[in-house]
């Protein structure tokens, strides 16, 4: 029975990853949003990886013989824990799928993890300590919250990972 495994792929290279595992007949889930990009005073819409170097390939490991994933071009290694493949629950590739539209795109709204208006403790750096509200996600990861700070409130951006909720 396949099971879900992640590869972490080479910088850049999920797209060629997944290309060249399918190509091997591999089953391959690479999630992918609508990333806003500014650049010499324009602004599109690109296509980019949910998760950043990381693509999840679907395999049977009776069956299949996982070494080869990690010769594949594209991709670094698969997962390993203790010599052998981390496996990913099937809800969670389950879910992401059925959030896709119709154009197969994940709404990077579908994995925000806190709401608007949230109150949210900082956990890490200068700040470390202070409650802020939660504004919204921005597409490099960052979390926009609102400080009180000197007695007006101040937009700071910060790594999700640095906030926790209070």
């Amino acid at each position: 029975m396949n099971k879900w495994f992640v590869a972490y792929t080479q910088p850049l290279k999920e797209s060629v990853a997944k290309h060249n595992l399918e190509e091997q007949g591999y089953d391959v889930y690479l999630p992918m949003f609508k990333k806003t990009r500014r650049h010499a005073r324009r602004v599109d819409e690109v296509l980019q990886p949910l998760f950043p170097r990381y693509i999840f390939v679907g395999l049977d490991l009776e069956i299949d013989g996982w070494r080869s994933v990690n010769g594949t071009r594209g991709v670094g290694y698969i997962l390993l824990n203790d010599g052998h493949p981390v496996s990913m629950p099937t809800s969670v590739i389950d879910t992401l799928k059925s959030q896709e539209n119709e154009q197969g795109i994940v709404p990077i709204s579908c994995v925000e993890t806190f709401v608007k208006g949230e109150r949210l403790r900082i956990v890490d750096g200068g700040f470390k300590d202070q409650i802020a509200i939660f504004e919204k996600m921005d597409d490099k990861q960052r979390v926009q919250l609102l400080l009180n700070f000197l007695g007006r409130e101040t937009k700071i951006s910060l790594p999700a990972y640095t906030v926790e909720a209070a």
